[in-house]
């Protein structure tokens, strides 16, 4: 299977697939979304395919068909939001920084290739996180962008400190436009302005500065290595070990995970998957014992999730499953290695 090339902004699927499912949580219907996208739901599961942000618009334009609501993008957004080590960015949650932080998950999300397309802007009144692409993009793509960093920055804030002043665009006003966040978010709302020579979020002065109390350098350390096991070489076909180990990361607490699934994502029979998977040397079988144990060791490190809750996230449909897969990793149970509050609420 030959990937398209994209002729506008580059998309990778798995955002695009969590703004499909954010649009689906908002009561869209699947087949409507996907003829929209023009693709399958299997093609939105495989890591190594690329979208053009044209495909953005398409899908807010039959979300919106679907909803009856013109303005949509700030729910779409904060529906976005990382969970768990599962979902792109969550790992920026624990860098030492809020602006660090910001950065950090949106080059997660994997837009425009290796440029990153936003920049840090430092003024003495407040700083800028600024749109960086030179390209004309769909300004859809651009407000959910802004909907997720605004919602994840109130997170990492934590009421501690204020962060987004107001918001500028270079496009006009969009159609049915209602404010920024949307209107049941829980923020006061954001001053909005259009046509404006450049695009960004203006913060409040110091904001970007701010520590996280989230931070943790070991979990840092350990996304980089895990990053590392499937990096530069991500959309080689020939490295489908690889890239079956990013599309077994990105599904772990969704669905998907069963080989069948994973071979109709990459265009072959499931014996093909699996014997071209034996040839570089991992079976299907161990990439998912390597990716659960990869991610088990972030939510151990995390440390504010019951076991349960972490059996849920690795995939596991029963507790004693997770705790069985534990005890062949380590040679004893989880609740070995979890605090004493974790453990007794599993």
């Amino acid at each position: 299977m030959e990937y398209p090339a994209s002729t506008s902004l580059k998309i990778a699927a798995p955002f695009l697939y969590r703004a499909y499912l954010s649009c689906h949580a908002l009561q869209a219907r699947k087949p409507q979304l996907l003829s929209a996208l023009q693709c399958s739901e299997s093609e939105l599961r495989d890591p190594g395919y690329q979208l053009g942000d044209e495909s953005v618009a398409s899908l807010c334009a039959a979300a919106q068909e679907e909803l009856n609501c013109t303005d949509i993008h700030s729910e779409i957004g904060n529906k976005m939001v990382p969970r768990g080590f599962s979902d792109l960015g969550f790992s920026a949650f624990f860098q030492p920084s809020f602006g660090e932080a910001l950065l950090d998950l949106v080059a997660e999300q994997r837009l425009g290739g290796d440029k990153p397309v936003v920049k840090l802007l430092p003024l003495s009144s407040g700083d800028r996180l600024v749109w960086n692409e030179d390209k004309v993009v769909s300004p859809d793509l651009v407000h959910i962008i802004f909907a997720l960093v605004h919602q994840c920055g109130e997170l990492l804030a934590d009421g501690r400190f204020k962060t987004v002043k107001a918001a500028h665009f270079s496009h006009r006003r969009p159609d049915g436009f209602r404010g920024f966040p949307a209107e049941n978010s829980s923020s006061a709302p954001i001053p909005c302005h259009f046509n404006r020579p450049s695009t960004y979020l203006e913060y409040h002065h110091m904001a970007m500065t701010m520590p996280i109390q989230r931070h943790n350098p070991a979990i840092v350390s350990a996304v980089r290595r895990q990053e590392a096991f499937f990096a530069r070489a991500r959309f080689e076909r020939q490295n489908l070990a690889k890239l079956t180990y990013e599309y077994l990361l990105y599904l772990l607490d969704k669905s998907g995970l069963s080989l069948d699934a994973a071979a109709i994502t990459f265009g072959m029979a499931e014996r093909t998957l699996r014997r071209k998977l034996v040839a570089e040397g991992m079976s299907y079988r161990q990439l998912l014992e390597q990716v659960r144990r990869d991610t088990c060791h972030l939510y151990f490190l995390e440390g504010t999730r019951n076991l349960s809750e972490i059996a849920a996230k690795l995939g596991y449909s029963e507790l004693s499953a997770f705790t069985r897969a534990y005890t062949s990793w380590y040679g004893h149970p989880p609740s070995q290695d979890t605090g004493s509050a974790i453990a007794l609420a599993a």
